[in-house]
């Protein structure tokens, strides 16, 4: 199988969209909950919050990168966003079950770095639930570091005994 990566320009298209965040966001509510997270959001509510604040993760301020495969399904995404004026926050990292083992994880990382990179940012940070040991060996194998939760987290502080959290610096 084939896979093309992709930073987006626009909105891409919508119903895909929905369908893999919501995808997603039951997947992640499920290692929340067996992380020993509190049951607070539905997977609706949390997809829901994505579109309002769309501008924030498409050019100039931020990407969205998208994976599909040969037959143009989306399969895979992750979006950068600024946390402050020289940093970036990685969130919304997904790739479906049938495209996991082609790496398509780490290149969707790697394409927020460069693009961070790009934008003259010169920290990225993270958060990854605790015990989502596919996504913390990714970032750890890139150079993060695990630090304290980071005050411009988009989590509320509220659930931040749930996450590791990481830095990337590029100077």
């Amino acid at each position: 199988m084939e896979y093309r990566i992709t930073s987006a320009t626009e909105a891409p298209d919508r119903a895909a969209m929905d369908d893999l965040l919501l995808e997603y966001k039951g997947v992640i509510l499920k290692k929340f909950a067996a992380a020993g997270g509190p049951d607070l959001y539905t997977p609706q509510d949390l997809y829901a919050s994505f579109w309002p604040n769309l501008h924030k993760v498409l050019p100039p301020i931020g990407r969205l990168i998208l994976v599909h495969d040969e037959n143009d399904r989306l399969v895979g995404c992750g979006t950068l966003q600024q946390a402050r004026p020289d940093a970036g926050e990685l969130k919304r990292l997904y790739v479906r079950p049938e495209a996991n083992g082609h790496g398509l994880g780490r290149a969707i990382v790697a394409a927020r770095m460069d693009a961070a990179r790009a934008m003259g940012w010169r920290t990225l940070l993270v958060n990854a639930i605790i015990g989502n040991q596919d996504m913390l060996r990714i970032y750890e194998s890139l150079g993060f570091r695990r630090i304290e939760r980071f005050p411009e987290c988009s989590d509320p502080i509220e659930v931040a005994e749930f996450f590791v959290y990481m830095q990337y610096d590029f100077f």
